[in-house]
């Protein structure tokens, strides 16, 4: 989830900035930021509008006077259906958070064309493998002010649920892929917070090695496997999630080029995610994705 705001912020102050869904990887969010609350949008276009506000923290009376943030979910925005609210307690349905709502609009306004923004979730915890010499799969990644998770996870996801979810379908061989990296990470986990660099290097948090930008996984999961069989099975992976892996940043146009030609493979994610692409290297592929989009959406 996106840092908690600074109780110090001024009335004036606006971040925006983007996080990856990881474990598995679901694409990016995009959090906009003011003193007032945050908007949070997975696809660029419906925002999740939530109005920061004060509670009494802790029981009894003295704690009366430890107010402590809370953010409350106010509705949905968009630009074509406008703010879709929902029905608030009594005591939160006032004027002031109105107001932070329609001033969180604003910021969504104003920087609706400078979408996708840029990621700054740096901090990457990485699963290794069972010599605890190469990086097998992102398990987690968060901002450098955000709270890790805990507990940490150990075990990598190629997916949700027994179907997945609308903007990604559950991969076929999601048992078999998962079973194969965890495998290959051996009974003794091994993980290690990555701090990632400008030039797409890492540096190990704990003992300060330096892991070349080549050895971090382009794709978030590593396509280096023994067995052809297994080579394979990621490589189908990587592109039944090209629309989602399209998302990322610090893709070379060779990457992304391999990621466009299998936009059709699981096109009916597309339209969820096109919003959030920072670049497109040969458009007919993604045209051709979106058509098949409609034609499957029609289709039922």
């Amino acid at each position: 989830m996106p840092a908690e705001l600074n109780t110090e912020n001024e009335a004036g102050f606006v971040r925006e900035y983007a996080i990856r869904r990881v474990n598995p990887f679901l694409g990016v969010l995009q959090v906009i930021e003011n003193a007032g609350g945050r908007a949070i949008s997975a696809n660029g276009v419906v925002w999740d509008i939530e109005v920061r506000t004060e509670h009494v923290g802790g029981w009894g009376s003295l704690n009366r006077n430890n107010r402590q943030a809370a953010y409350y979910r106010y509705g949905l925005w968009s630009l074509e259906d406008g703010l879709v609210s929902r029905p608030l307690a009594p005591h939160l349905d006032s004027d002031p958070l109105t107001r932070q709502c329609n001033a969180l609009i604003d910021c969504i306004c104003e920087r609706l064309p400078q979408l996708p923004f840029k990621l700054e979730d740096n901090q990457e915890l990485w699963l290794f493998d069972s010599d605890d010499r190469l990086p097998l799969a992102l398990l987690a990644s968060v901002t450098a002010e955000s709270k890790r998770p805990s507990p940490e996870p150990k075990y990598w996801s190629s997916c949700i649920g027994g179907i997945g979810v609308p903007s990604q379908r559950r991969f076929p061989a999601a048992s078999e892929l998962e079973e194969q990296v965890k495998q290959r990470a051996g009974f003794n986990i091994h993980k290690h917070w990555v701090i990632r660099q400008d030039d797409n290097s890492g540096i190990i948090e704990t003992s300060g090695t330096r892991i070349d930008a080549e050895a971090l996984p382009a794709f978030l999961v590593t396509e280096d496997w023994p067995e052809a069989e297994q080579s394979t099975r990621v490589r189908k992976y990587l592109e039944w999630i090209s629309p989602s892996l399209l998302t990322l940043q610090r893709l070379s146009e060779n990457e992304r080029v391999q990621m466009e030609k299998s936009l059709s493979i699981q096109a009916i994610s597309v339209e969820h995610h096109r919003h959030l692409y920072p670049e497109i290297i040969d458009e007919k592929h993604l045209t051709a994705a979106r058509v098949q989009c409609r034609l499957l959406k029609s289709s039922g």
